[in-house]
């Protein structure tokens, strides 16, 4: 009966530490993106449903809601670091964008704050 509560418990294990988002793109330069107010508002339209997205625009598209109100718990800490520098580029480079990414994603703003926190030290 141990044995079984035992494997039962690292089967459980194994399977929450493979939970995270997919690691295809974390390679994106995001701080080449948000310095180039061309490359950002293309993603910033993307993400807004205003103009067309590259696959790995649309890769981050998939999981920005889940990732906003789960405060990011699928993400790895470059994908971390990734969503920090995007927030905070587009909140000095593109100020209305920024708010209209807010509103999309979470329009009563139950899961920012905590989801900045959660991205905080990345």
């Amino acid at each position: 009966m141990k044995i079984i509560v035992l494997l039962a418990v690292v089967g459980a294990a194994l399977a929450v530490s493979n939970d995270y988002y997919t690691t295809a793109d974390d390679d994106l330069d995001m701080k080449a993106v948000v310095s180039d107010l061309v490359k950002l508002k293309a993603m910033a339209d993307c993400f807004l449903d205003r103009g067309s997205c590259d696959d790995v625009t649309m890769s981050f598209k998939k999981i920005v809601p889940d990732s906003i109100e789960t405060m990011c718990m699928r993400c790895n800490d470059v994908q971390k670091h990734l969503a920090k520098t995007f927030i905070k580029g587009l909140l000095s480079n593109a100020p209305h964008d920024h708010d209209s990414f807010l509103k999309k994603f979470d329009p009563y703003e139950k899961y920012r704050t905590k989801f900045m926190e959660a991205i905080k030290g990345f």
